[in-house]
């Protein structure tokens, strides 16, 4: 395991907090704990982690809030551990840039198993065995740095998990993808209730990046029943 792999855990029950720590350092992580919104917020903005695990239940901050600053910040992998069970708020989740979400109670296997998914998707992203800058519809994307240029010259970050989905629809371009196969690509571990949903809410989120309608797309076209073809040339 790289020491490179560095997590931080926003997590305010600290026998929760005292568990996913030990176990993840016993996985070979590189671990920094925090119970406080405020403070993991500083330390952030100085030195971004590979993956962040928060718990939607702080004392001083809306878990969500922090997730919605994370994706906006760095391009951090994001898992929510949370006792907050219902789909909306994995939706929601989800829709602020997480990357994926755990239910409390959690066996701590099911956490390693997903930390090193994310941490593989990310990896995969930013390969430098891969191509990393794609030109297509008059946007630019470079997967070194996460950033997404339009024609004018004005830039945003991607969040790892639209890095990701992004560059599973770049390599596969005008051919038809199905959930299915995103789930695959994407080594998606939702369950099986709720998957097509969190695929769903994904392509949302990367075509309001994109600016692209979903009534009359020019990148991400839906196949309804089937999936997703993007449709734009890639260059």
């Amino acid at each position: 395991m790289s020491a490179s792999n560095q997590i931080a855990i926003i997590e305010d029950e600290p026998e929760v907090l005292a568990l996913l720590s030990t176990t993840l350092a016993d996985a070979g992580y590189d671990i920094q704990t925090y119970s406080h919104a405020i403070d993991f917020e500083k330390a952030l903005a100085a030195a971004p982690p590979d993956l962040c695990i928060v718990d939607l239940g702080l004392p001083d901050k809306d878990g969500l809030g922090v997730v919605s600053n994370i994706a906006a910040q760095s391009d951090a992998a994001i898992l929510v551990i949370s006792g907050r069970t219902g789909l909306n708020d994995r939706i929601t989740g989800l829709e602020l840039g997480a990357d994926d979400y755990l239910a409390k109670p959690f066996e701590p296997r099911e956490v390693v198993a997903r930390v090193r998914a994310l941490i593989r998707r990310r990896a995969a992203t930013t390969s430098p065995a891969e191509t990393t800058i794609y030109r297509f519809s008059g946007w630019e994307v470079d997967f070194a740095t996460f950033l997404l240029t339009d024609g004018k010259g004005a830039t945003q970050r991607l969040s790892a998990s639209e890095a990701s989905l992004l560059l599973v629809f770049l390599k596969s371009a005008k051919r038809l993808i199905t959930r299915e196969q995103l789930q695959v690509a994407l080594d998606d571990r939702s369950d099986s209730i709720s998957f097509d949903r969190t695929i769903d809410v994904r392509v949302s989120r990367l075509r309001s990046k994109l600016n692209d309608k979903t009534r009359n797309p020019k990148i991400i076209k839906t196949i309804y029943g089937a999936g997703y073809i993007f449709i734009s040339d890639v260059t």
